[in-house]
This record gives structure tokens, sequence and C-alpha cells, in this order.
């Protein structure tokens, strides 16, 4: 499924026209309104994404803005069915995990109850004196953060009318004057350059490194993906001299007038401050699975066993159009166990990393497993445009499915490191 098809697909069920709303305090429904109570709202929680070249997070982006009482007025009973529904934000944590995760995205029962009044009320607009100050967002050339460095495509790769999936490492080195020592990346960000792009991996090979399937892994996209950001002292080491390879999955209809140019791209921030923590990003899983035909629920594990004290930033389950929900659970050395992520709906179009607010951690010894559900039905193969009658298999087409359960960590024993000096910090 093409990326600007998913977000059609995830924003016409979050935002689908209701004939009526119900309120949650049908005593509290006249005395809401825009200016005074949903506009702090939407500012809070909406406008990152739903304002005039919003968030793109990995090629979803908001198809309308949320900026005034005139744009949000149209959209009212859609708002209350999205957020009634918890469709919008879009955050598949279980409910029991509020507040662990730093970047999570959900409205208050408060919250939604006074969105849906006020729509029960007639979407009154209020005294416009009541409203906050418009917020100002910066103006970072399209970007979630101003870049250090942004490595693109050096001229555009075609995605020819025949191709339905295709895998292809594009390599582009970076320039001397663009990246002259050795840094730490504190942000990044990937932009598709086309709606054919499922998602991208993209590793760093440092000078003298020949393979182009090789290097470092600093980070991805796929469908939904926000842009990743360490904490301080938490950082991935990118050497001066060093070719990013982009490591694309494009995915589309074949036929004729179907081809796609492609010019994606990463940007990278970099620490000014020093890294003690080198970040590592690994994928549990096994690979040697079976999904049976129309099986409604088939699960696939893996897992994996520290041998060092180890610091755990945040999950990120993956799997493609099957993936029904997702578990990672720790399993200490003194017996206890602990469910660490629970993904009850699994959304392909969201894919999130889930980032801890406060990072945990592992002793040596602690085994962390994944569990990854799969739903192979009639239901789902209508729903998502794809045969449930055959069996299905590890794959890379979107219609084969993956079990990743990725993981960004560092070792707990800090590394001697100094912001642009180039450390061998960590073994990396």
């Amino acid at each position: 499924m093409r990326t600007r098809i998913a977000s059609a697909w995830a924003w016409s069920a979050a935002l689908t026209l209701v004939a009526g709303v119900s309120t949650a305090d049908e005593a509290g429904s006249s005395r809401a309104t825009f200016a005074k109570d949903v506009l702090p709202i939407l500012q809070k929680n909406c406008q990152v994404c739903h304002r005039p070249a919003g968030a793109n997070l990995s090629g979803m982006v908001a198809p309308m803005a949320f900026m005034s009482y005139e744009e949000v007025r149209p959209w009212a009973k859609s708002i209350a069915r999205a957020v009634q529904t918890r469709q919008m934000p879009p955050w598949h944590a279980a409910p029991e995990f509020h507040g662990v995760f730093a970047n999570e995205r959900t409205l208050s029962d408060r919250d939604i109850a006074t969105i849906v009044n006020w729509v029960g009320a007639g979407a009154p607009r209020g005294d416009a004196a009541e409203a906050p100050p418009a917020l100002k967002f910066p103006q970072t050339g399209g970007w979630s953060f101003e870049p250090d460095l942004v490595v693109a495509f050096s001229e555009p790769f075609l995605v020819r009318d025949e191709v339905q999936d295709l895998y292809q490492n594009i390599a582009i080195e970076i320039p001397e004057d663009k990246l002259p020592e050795d840094r730490y990346i504190q942000a990044l960000e990937f932009k598709p350059g086309s709606e054919v792009v499922h998602h991208i991996i993209a590793s760093a090979i440092p000078p003298g490194g020949r393979s182009q399937f090789g290097g470092m892994m600093i980070g991805g996209m796929a469908p939904g993906t926000d842009p990743h950001t360490y904490r301080e002292g938490y950082g991935m080491l990118l050497r001066k001299g060093s070719r990013v390879v982009f490591q694309m999955h494009y995915h589309k209809e074949r036929g004729p007038g179907t081809a796609r140019p492609d010019v994606s791209a990463v940007a990278f921030k970099f620490h000014d401050g020093p890294v003690t923590h080198p970040v590592r990003i690994d994928a549990i899983g096994n690979g040697g699975f079976e999904i049976p035909p129309f099986h409604p629920r088939w699960e696939v594990g893996g897992a994996r066993t520290f041998p060092r004290e180890t610091i755990l930033l945040s999950l990120m389950p993956h799997m493609h159009l099957r993936g029904k929900a997702a578990r990672f659970v720790a399993f200490y050395p003194d017996g206890r166990a602990e469910t660490l992520l629970e993904v009850p709906e699994y959304d392909f179009n969201w894919q999130t990393v889930y980032e801890f607010k406060e990072p945990r951690r592992l002793p040596a010894g602690t085994r962390l497993e994944v569990t990854l559900v799969y739903e192979n039905t009639a239901e789902r193969g209508e729903r998502a445009g794809i045969d449930p009658s055959r069996p299905v298999r590890f794959g890379g087409p979107t219609t084969d499915e993956m079990d990743l359960g990725f993981i960004f960590f560092a070792d707990a024993e800090p590394a001697a490191s100094s912001a642009g000096s180039g450390s061998e910090a960590g073994g990396l």
C-alpha cells in the first residue's frame, strides 16, 4: 500500500462524518466555546500536524488545518467522532501505559468531553478575547527541527511502471565540507520523496567501508513514524567521510503511467555536548514463521538476552498489513517479569517508536521477549486488500509479513566522549 493511499485510508477512517454526537456531560455542553475551551486543546495536541506545512510523519500529512474557528467548524462532528473513538490523536499503546512514554499522543477524558460537548451545543465560537494567543511554529524548511546536515539523493531515482515491490540501496557520500569532523546524532528525520516510498532503513558506512549492505543502522521510517530525538548524553556516531545508504522499499500498483521519481532525504541535528552513551539499534525476530490461511490470531515470538547491564530507550513493533497486536516483556534475572509495552490494536499506517519517558535499566542477563500477533482473515483481506487464502511467510513485499521488534539501547556503563571528537566510544 502506497504511503499516500495509506494516509488517506487512516484519515478517512478517523474523520468519518457522523449524523449526531452524544455528549459525556449534557449539563456542561452549553458552557464550552471554541475560543475559551476547544482552541487550547487543539493547540496543545493537534496543531503540530494540523496546520499549513504541518509535521510530515514519514509521508503522513494532515489533510486540513485546525488553526482557526473557520478552519475547524466544518470538521466539528468529524473531530468529535475521531476523539471519542480515540482514532485521533494516533496512539496505540494500551491505556495502562499512560504516562510511560515521552512521545505519547493522547487526550484526557476531560478534553474529549469538552470537545464532544462543544459540538453537541452547536460548536459555538465564543468570545475571541478569551482565546489564547496563536502559536508560532519555527520555520525550518519543512523539517521538525533546524537541521545541521541534510543528506538527499543526488538525482531522482525512477520507480518504473512495471514495479510493484522494489528494494533498492542508494548510497550518498557526505562531502567533507558538510561534515568536517565526527559528530554524534541528536535528532534525525526522514522525508520520503514520493508517495511510492513504503519504508526507509538508513545505515552509515564509515570511510574505507566497502559494502553498501553493511554499516551501522542509524534509523528509518515507515508510515506514521515520528522524527527521532535522543536525550542529552545519548546519540549515534556519524563519522566524517561516511556514506549514508538508503535501503529503500518502494511499493505501488504496477502498470502504464504508474512510474514515479523519488528524491528522499534525511536531516540530522548534532549534539553540542558530550555523549557518554552511544546508542545502537537492533531488531528482535526470527523470520521462520508461516501464518496459516484464514487464521484469526497467529502469534510469532522472538527474544534477546542482554549479557551486560543495558539502558533501553525505545521500542518499535514492525509488521505489515496483517499485523494485529504486539507485546514486549522483560524477564529479569531475579525471576520477575514485566510487560514494557502492549499494543492491542496495531495500525500499519501509524508505526510508532515508543520512547520511554525514563529509560529502562535492564540488569545483565535480562531476556526481552517480543510477541507479534497477525490476523489473516477474510475480513482483514477485504479491508487491507490482501489475499487471506494463502500461507504467509517473512518477506519484503507489503503483502508478505515481517516480525521485527526494534529496540534502541545503550550500554549502562558510560563511555568517554566529547562532542565532535570522533571518539571510539562504545566500539561503534
